[in-house]
């Protein structure tokens, strides 16, 4: 998704995007500005890091709801065809889904899939939108980080008293609440990264580069991503 060196850049060539999956409908190439000075290339290797860790965090999120829905689907046949339920097959769906939401938020940051109301945005001048862009990442990271504060405490007081699920499966808590927590964590470290990456994006007057980091996808670019 971000770009794997500063070779293209220096020698006057687009700078490539990490080379993944989805970098080829989801994340354009960054500008050469990312790489011109040791700061760009510190945070040019951070949010390369971060792209490889959100998508392997994505898979693992991914592969748990696929399962939790074939143990609901098992449970269910089970039960109308030889009268009895596994157990606890709601309760682990439950967990996969919430594991697998948080465990998403990073990469659907990187990959602005996150969805934002977009009245008035078109209409507005190109730098108000990238003033717009960033105001919005930074309402988006500040709530993800309030409710982190919210969440350590939670997870916290798991652990020191062991606490267990109220249900037949006795599950402790502090599991699943780590991997909501870790989470949050990656996807408020990441957003601070892609504030930064657009707040050096307006200072050098780089707009187009700050509406494909943090910009609201346009139709045409949407067609693309659902036609390849």
């Amino acid at each position: 998704m971000l770009l794997e060196d500063g070779r293209g850049a220096r020698n006057g060539r687009p700078a490539r995007l990490f080379s993944g999956p989805f970098s080829a409908s989801h994340f354009p190439s960054l500008s050469p500005w990312l790489v011109r000075d040791w700061e760009g290339r510190a945070m040019n290797g951070l949010l390369s890091v971060l792209d490889r860790v959100s998508i392997w965090c994505l898979r693992f999120g991914g592969l748990l709801i696929l399962l939790s829905a074939f143990l609901v689907t098992v449970d269910v046949v089970f039960r109308k065809l030889l009268g009895f339920t596994l157990g606890g097959a709601d309760e682990l769906s439950g967990y996969a889904f919430g594991i697998g939401t948080m465990l998403s938020l990073s990469a659907a940051m990187i990959g602005r899939s996150n969805i934002r109301i977009d009245i008035g945005y078109q209409a507005m001048p190109i730098p108000m939108r990238a003033i717009a862009d960033l105001l919005a990442l930074i309402a988006l990271v500040g709530f993800i980080a309030l409710v982190s504060w919210f969440a350590y405490d939670v997870l916290f007081d798991s652990i020191k008293h062991w606490s267990r699920s109220i249900t037949p499966m006795r599950t402790p808590l502090a599991i699943p609440q780590a991997f909501w927590f870790a989470g949050m964590v990656l996807a408020v470290v990441t957003g601070v990264a892609l504030i930064i990456t657009v707040a050096m994006g307006i200072l050098r007057r780089d707009w187009a580069q700050v509406q494909k980091v943090a910009g609201i996808k346009s139709v045409d670019e949407q067609i693309e991503e659902e036609t390849k």
